[in-house]
């Protein structure tokens, strides 16, 4: 029977011939699928899409490419990294306009024959709709270009993706995706195939991206060496060349940022009459910078930054601006919470988003800081907001470096030393010893100095004394005279400006000492003698004076004349009844007798300044009156004696963080070695002696080395 009976018999019966039709598709399809019931004759036609194409869609390779071959073959370590695995995923992170496109160019143009299905580039900024990314348009444009005609394409992104995934699934591709924000937009576009690559650029960090195997390629500025070469790239004569040290000046100006370093050589290749030197003093100007690195008048910096800082919410924007207000170098969670008038743990986050876009580089441990023109982005965006607000959070930076700076002031010296100004420390978050507050100290340097400026800048004249009153404790020790100077004189002016006489005394005599030290005794003398006409009738600030006068006559070896000075200082003290001033005042008028060669005179003096401080618990006045006690000793003869005392010195100052006192005590110690012939307390001493020299970058280092030459 044939099939056309078979049918009308079964028709013929009432049978559905439907329940003849069958489901099958032996292959993938492209398009619909046409069901039919009963065909008698089929005539195909071909509408299957044309052969898969092999795109290139790579813009040109960035020209003038420089240095990053650090970075290159980091990438090309990362992109080997996938194996047999599938597609390796590369993430260039950086900050706005550090070069990692062209980075991520210079690589794909270098590798373009190994990809043999082709290579795909999506700008994704131009894939942005209503603050997002479209990531469905990307991935229909991707199939496009790999030869699928707009009728075919899926219309959802999973459809789309999933396809995408068959047409790459034989061959290697590179994938290359500028501009991404988050990692689910490069998830999407990842090809199964092995060999292939996806190198993603992005101001972010897309740290969620690691469980997907993807690896990260932090893109730095460049350093004046590269910098210099990029400008002269662009620059066609040989004033780049001709003037090095102006260069280095320029590539500081554009901290090394390629896409200002562009623009720099741009305007250079326009100006053709102007000098290196002539553009970088253009460009010195802070506040002007951002608005003269432009080309043809269009702002290509300030328009890259503030793409990065619109793409920020609202509580990001804030601290941004808010940081760009801070008077120093680098930051932490607790001075960006006290500007920003919020919580630690708030402003730990915000600073987690301006770092997850690079906006701001935590280069060591929770301590953050701003690239040089992203600061001054920084500060043109607070400078938006009203003068009583920048106010407001300045004064606040001041007032915690303040409280920080008087915490470790307290920690260090003992709450027993003399202070005009008293601060609540309850609000200070962090409990100091004197070893932290002296890290503290070193480790806020030059904040503390730039908030002492500040502090006068803005008219907050009573924080800037307070400043330099309680940085006494780290000048002396730390011995940064540049800074102890400046400070002071701003803290003197500032005590002068707001009539606090007592102030103003106790700073001129603190500035006093710095030049004795220096041994600019015509400076000292200069400031003792404008300390004693505001003296007014404070017995303590007498008392200083003669002791300031004594340290300066004994820098110059009058130690009798010192001596009359200090016992002064001491009768004043004994006075006042302040047993702090009197251990402080017996302490040195003992010393300046030691180095008269009165020491046996010295001695009670000394143990009466031993005893007092200690039963203050002063450890660090306690350990130079065992220097001097030391000294004393050695001169006796009592060498038993002056190792006890000369040890435990050591111990305190080292504990202590106090470089300066520890090496004066060693110094002594091996004195008293190369007396007593102690090889092994000789070698001890000397060699942390040379230690603490060498780190100092004190020149005597060289000296104590000479010593084990001589004993070997």
């Amino acid at each position: 029977m044939s099939l056309r009976a078979a049918l009308d018999a079964l028709s013929a019966r009432g049978e559905r011939s439907a329940q003849l039709a069958r489901n099958e598709v032996s292959a993938p399809v492209l398009g619909g699928v046409v069901q039919a019931n009963i065909i008698d004759e089929v005539t195909v036609v071909s509408t299957a899409p044309a052969r898969m194409k092999r795109p290139r869609q790579l813009p040109p390779a960035p020209h003038g490419f420089v240095n990053r071959r650090g970075e290159i073959d980091r990438i090309e370590a990362a992109a080997a990294g996938g194996g047999g695995r599938g597609a390796a995923i590369v993430v260039l992170s950086g900050m706005a306009g550090v070069g990692k496109t062209a980075c991520a160019l210079q690589w794909a143009h270098r590798h373009a024959d190994r990809f043999d299905g082709g290579h795909l580039f999506a700008d994704l900024d131009g894939y942005r709709h209503h603050g997002g990314i479209a990531v469905t348009d990307v991935a229909g444009a991707f199939l496009r270009a790999l030869g699928v005609p707009w009728d075919y394409i899926p219309p959802d992104l999973p459809e789309r993706v999933a396809l995408f995934r068959s047409l790459t699934a034989r061959s290697r591709v590179l994938v290359v995706l500028d501009g991404a924000d988050h990692a689910a937009q490069i998830r999407s576009l990842v090809p199964t195939s092995p060999g292939s690559v996806v190198l993603a650029t992005s101001r972010r960090r897309l740290s969620g991206l690691a469980i997907d195997g993807a690896h990260t390629v932090e893109l730095g500025p460049l350093d004046d060496e590269h910098g210099a070469t990029l400008v002269a790239h662009m620059v066609r004569d040989d004033r780049v060349r001709s003037e090095p040290t102006a260069t280095r000046r320029l590539v500081g100006l554009c901290a090394g940022l390629p896409i200002a370093l562009r623009v720099v050589g741009a305007e250079l290749g326009r100006l053709e009459r102007w000098t290196v030197a002539r553009y970088a003093q253009h460009l010195s100007d802070d506040r002007q910078r951002l608005s003269r690195l432009s080309v043809e008048g269009d702002h290509l910096v300030e328009h890259v930054f503030d793409a990065a800082y619109d793409d920020l919410s609202a509580g990001a924007r804030r601290m941004y601006r808010v940081l760009g207000l801070h008077p120093g170098g680098d930051f932490d969670a607790g001075v960006a919470s006290a500007m920003a008038g919020t919580t630690t743990a708030d402003a730990e986050e915000q600073l987690a988003v301006l770092r997850g876009v690079n906006l701001v580089e935590e280069h060591v441990a929770d301590r953050y800081r701003f690239h040089g023109l992203v600061r001054l982005h920084a500060l043109h965006r607070a400078e938006r907001e009203s003068a009583a607000e920048r106010e407001a959070v300045e004064r606040r930076a001041v007032e915690w470096y303040l409280l920080g700076a008087a915490a470790a002031d307290r920690a260090v010296l003992g709450p027993a030393r003399w202070r005009l100004a008293d601060h609540d420390l309850r609000a200070w978050p962090r409990p100091f010893d004197a070893g932290s507050g002296m890290e503290w100290f070193e480790t806020e340097r030059t904040n503390l100095l730039a908030a002492v400026r500040l502090a006068s800048r803005i008219g907050h004249h009573t924080a800037a004394w307070q400043l330099c009153e309680a940085l006494w404790a780290f000048y002396h020790s730390r011995k940064h005279y540049a800074d102890w100077i400046e400070a002071h004189r701003i803290g003197v002016e500032s005590a002068a400006a707001v009539g606090a006489r007592a102030a103003e005394c106790r700073l001129r005599n603190q500035l006093a000492r710095a030049h004795v030290e220096l041994r600019d005794f015509e400076a000292a003398r200069t400031e003792l003698s404008r300390s004693e006409r505001v003296i007014a009738d404070n017995g303590l600030g007498r008392a200083m004076v003669h002791e300031s006068y004594g340290l300066l006559l004994r820098e110059q070896e009058r130690y009798d004349d010192a001596a009359r000075e200090f016992e002064s200082a001491l009768v004043i003290s004994r006075r006042l009844g302040d047993p702090r001033a009197i251990g402080v005042q017996a302490y040195q008028f003992g010393d300046a007798l030691v180095r008269a060669g009165k020491a046996a005179l010295a001695l009670p003096v000394l143990e009466e300044a031993r005893r007092l401080l200690e039963r203050l618990r002063d450890e660090m006045s306690t350990a130079r009156v065992h220097i001097a006690l030391g000294r004393a000793y050695e001169a006796l003869r009592r060498v038993a004696d002056a190792r006890r005392v000369l040890t435990a010195a050591i111990v305190t100052t080292r504990s202590r963080r106090q470089p300066v006192k520890e090496a004066q005590a060693l110094e002594v110690m091996v004195v008293i070695a190369r007396e007593q012939r102690d090889e092994d307390l000789f070698r001890d001493s000397a060699q942390r002696l040379y230690e603490l020299y060498r780190d100092a970058g004190n020149p005597r280092s060289a000296e104590v080395l000479r010593w084990f030459g001589s004993r070997g």
